[in-house]
């Protein structure tokens, strides 16, 4: 166990200093696999303790989310208003963006607690 800690904590390193991005996909697909070998090592007891550590983030990551879908509708509405002025013929493009942007973060963050029932 304490040999498996000291793994991801270099993995963990290495992934943070590569500069390539293989390198770094590669650490923290070993990061993942040792994090997967520490849950099953520990069994049912490490799945149901990692479900409810999980599952105690959404709410936090829902509202995060809505913070987020939040900005893009202001930074979308600046957007429009600044391309409105300007003539740009594309104003319906990124009216659409921008609602869908919202949509899509709202929906996310609301299908979000489900995968954790």
């Amino acid at each position: 166990m304490f040999q498996l800690k000291q793994v991801i904590n270099s993995a963990k390193k290495l992934a943070f200093r590569c500069q390539d991005t293989i390198k770094r996909y590669c650490a923290l697909f070993v990061l993942g696999f040792m994090y997967g070998m520490q849950a099953y090592a520990q069994g049912a007891g490490g799945f149901s303790k990692a479900t409810q550590e999980i599952s105690t983030y959404s709410g936090p990551v829902q509202k995060l989310m809505y913070a987020i879908a939040a900005v893009i509708a202001l930074v979308g509405a600046f957007n429009v208003y600044f391309k409105m002025q300007n003539g740009d013929q594309d104003v319906k493009k990124t009216i659409m963006m921008t609602i869908g942007g919202c949509v899509a973060m709202v929906a996310m963050s609301t299908a979000l607690p489900l995968f954790f029932k």
